[in-house]
């Protein structure tokens, strides 16, 4: 595709979004719920396809991309069972449009209400996950946005099956199918040219790795709320309860390694005790995790890699791997959170309620737990259905975002012939 030929179909995208958007301003709950509830039916009717075309890009990949990238491709009935499940939940939930977030009269006798309003058009990019594909258009679709979806290139035959069917279900309602678009080709000079569309789109997601995201921050002329990586810890404190410690590690690095809110560095307080310590190391080591430290943690535990210096501790692993470090307590936990975090996740495991309140108030992060594994950072486990990623910025929005996050909002005066003096 040359350039002209990419400023055409990158300006045709943007146009059609402001199009689309308008008419889902006031577009009804109902219709709205009735779309997601077709598009649920219809991906468990079109399973075959959807694997077919899953096949296509795993065929294409093998061997060419990480085990925990390729997990991240892969589609199977389970998967397609849970975004259909997911499109219902979505559609369950209440209308986010039209609440009244506030009202009072003024002294004049103006009464002034602050109500909830879609974004309007949203440009959202991510990785090579094709179930994000079909959470990204249901969450901007419920809460009455229209969406440009590009994903990565390895799932394109997926994310192309599935955006054809939620725009199928889209006709059949009776509504423009440009509510939902896919960028069909990679080519970057694409993504480039639809930052520039700041005239047609309102906001944009990007979801993926450290350098995809800087370079949309650099690019874009429209606002941007920033999904970076995912640089989660668990500390260990002294009055940790062991079996509480060890299944909360296993979980938040092993039971899913290639997300962002699996942890990337343990910490252990020095006061925990060297056999506990070494028994906790031992259990993830079981599970083939590596570990990366310091020169003392070289020193006091098996089988460690030594970082060389502390730069490792900004790394996102992604794989079956962490950084492991010594702390004297929680205050230098958080610490070394404040400073290595990407300000996505955190976890303590202690029975010490004074030490979990510290760290709860103190970790400056989008999520705290006390006692749970960082894994539960996620949009459905928070009751939001789904999520079109977790945001690690401050402004409109953070954690995981639903439905809710996708709105802003617009003042509303109904006076009675006031003017002002």
């Amino acid at each position: 595709m040359n350039t002209e030929d990419i400023e055409v179909y990158a300006e045709a995208l943007a146009k059609n979004a402001r199009k689309a958007s308008k008419n889902l301003r006031t577009l009804k709950a109902e219709s709205r719920n009735a779309v997601l509830r077709l598009m649920a039916e219809k991906l468990r009717q079109k399973k075959a396809e959807i694997l077919a075309a899953n096949k296509m890009d795993l065929d294409a990949n093998a061997g060419k991309i990480s085990d925990s990238m390729m997990d991240r491709l892969t589609l199977n009935d389970a998967r397609i069972e849970a975004m259909a499940k997911g499109a219902e939940e979505i559609a369950a939930f209440a209308d986010p449009l039209d609440k009244v977030l506030e009202a009072r009269e003024l002294k004049n006798g103006i009464k002034i209400s602050r109500v909830a309003v879609p974004m309007g058009s949203i440009f959202f990019i991510y990785e090579s996950r094709p179930n994000v594909t079909i959470d990204g258009a249901c969450l901007c679709f419920k809460s009455g946005n229209a969406v440009v979806l590009r994903g990565g290139k390895e799932s394109l035959n997926s994310s192309k099956m599935l955006a054809e069917i939620f725009r199928s279900a889209l006709t059949e309602c009776g509504l423009d199918a440009d509510a939902v678009q896919l960028v069909e080709n990679p080519d970057h000079a694409l993504v480039t040219k639809l930052l520039q569309m700041n005239d047609y789109l309102d906001l944009v997601i990007p979801r993926g790795g450290e350098r995809l995201i800087r370079a949309v921050v650099e690019q874009s002329k429209i606002p941007v709320i920033k999904h970076f990586n995912g640089i989660c810890h668990v500390y260990v404190d002294k009055s940790a309860d062991l079996g509480k410690a060890r299944e909360i590690l296993l979980n938040a690095k092993t039971q899913r390694t290639g997300v962002c809110n699996a942890m990337e560095c343990v910490l252990f307080d020095r006061s925990l005790g060297k056999t506990a310590v070494l028994e906790l190391v031992k259990a993830l080591q079981d599970k083939g995790v590596e570990f990366y430290g310091d020169a003392e943690c070289v020193r006091e535990l098996p089988n460690i890699t030594d970082i060389g210096d502390e730069s490792n501790y900004h790394h996102e692993y992604l794989a079956l791997k962490s950084s492991v470090k010594f702390v004297n307590g929680v205050e230098e936990a958080c610490e070394h959170i404040e400073k290595y975090s990407s300000r996505h996740t955190e976890a303590i495991v202690a029975e010490d309620e004074v030490a979990q309140e510290f760290f709860a108030a103190n970790v400056d992060s989008s999520s705290v737990m006390l006692n749970a594994s960082t894994r539960f950072a996620d949009g459905g486990e928070y009751g939001l259905g789904a999520e079109v990623g977790i945001s690690t910025d401050k402004i409109h929005a953070r954690g995981p975002m639903g439905v809710e996050s996708l709105c802003t909002y617009k003042w509303i005066l109904r006076g009675n012939g006031q003017i002002r003096k």
